[in-house]
């Protein structure tokens, strides 16, 4: 899956200042983020806090949302409005920063892969989907924790990510040509290691610079991280399986 954040990721990151706001704690971060825009303000934890609590309230929108798209005909037969909706979607949560336009995008997200996710249970690959997943998650845990204990500036690693972007997004478009399984793959191994990487890299820095973006911003980028992750570890066991 290309990542739809690479044109607007550098953008993201690093053109706002950190917020000297007075602390006022939140207690409901999500239910209050669907009414009016997030406001900065708080501790570091109370960021952290926030940005965590959207990012699991996207990934169980997603995941309604990929389980109706299993069976939607829409969602199987419109791939590329899908898309185009994602993308508007996304800019929009860019644009107007609360959890309603990220729960938008993460719903329309999730649509647009449940065909995916059919493909491999009416396989018969259902625990392929469930091994990605446990993957996924287990692999997220574990860099996060690193992240936010590492006393190592991950930002050097920024160049080489971006460059690796470069690389799948051109591998991606000339496999739309080619249709070669060991390009497949290769794309596949590579955004592996660099979505992991992206997870390292924007973890580090919601810790080191709270309140530089809107929570719901940051939980959508690192929504983008893991569910093209999940992605990527989903197609490499798939050629492991035999499916692609």
């Amino acid at each position: 899956m290309n990542d739809p954040s690479s044109e607007t990721r550098a953008a993201v990151w690093g053109n706002t200042a950190p917020s000297k706001a007075t602390p006022t704690p939140m207690a409901t971060p999500i239910a209050e983020a669907m009414s009016v825009p997030i406001v900065e303000q708080g501790s570091a934890i109370e960021y952290l806090k926030q940005v965590y609590s959207l990012l699991a309230a996207s990934m169980i929108v997603a995941v309604a949302a990929g389980y109706v798209g299993m069976s939607l005909p829409f969602a199987r037969e419109h791939p590329i409005i899908l898309m185009l909706l994602m993308l508007g979607a996304m800019f929009l949560a860019f644009a107007v920063k609360n959890a309603a336009t990220l729960f938008l995008f993460t719903g329309i997200s999730g649509l647009s892969l449940g065909p995916v996710i059919a493909v491999y249970v009416g396989a018969g690959l259902s625990h392929v989907v469930g091994e990605a997943v446990f993957m996924t998650g287990a692999v997220f845990a574990g860099l996060t924790v690193y992240a936010l204990t590492t006393r190592r500036d991950l930002s050097v690693m920024n160049g080489i990510l971006f460059a690796g972007l470069i690389v799948l997004l051109v591998g991606g478009l000339l496999n739309l040509f080619f249709h070669s399984s060991a390009l497949s793959f290769a794309m596949a191994a590579i955004g592996s290691v660099i979505f992991s990487g992206y997870v390292l890299v924007e973890t580090q820095e919601l810790k080191s610079n709270p309140w530089a973006m809107a929570p719901s911003v940051a939980a959508l980028s690192m929504y983008l991280n893991v569910v093209n992750l999940f992605m990527s570890l989903l197609r490499l066991l798939g050629f492991v399986n035999g499916e692609d």
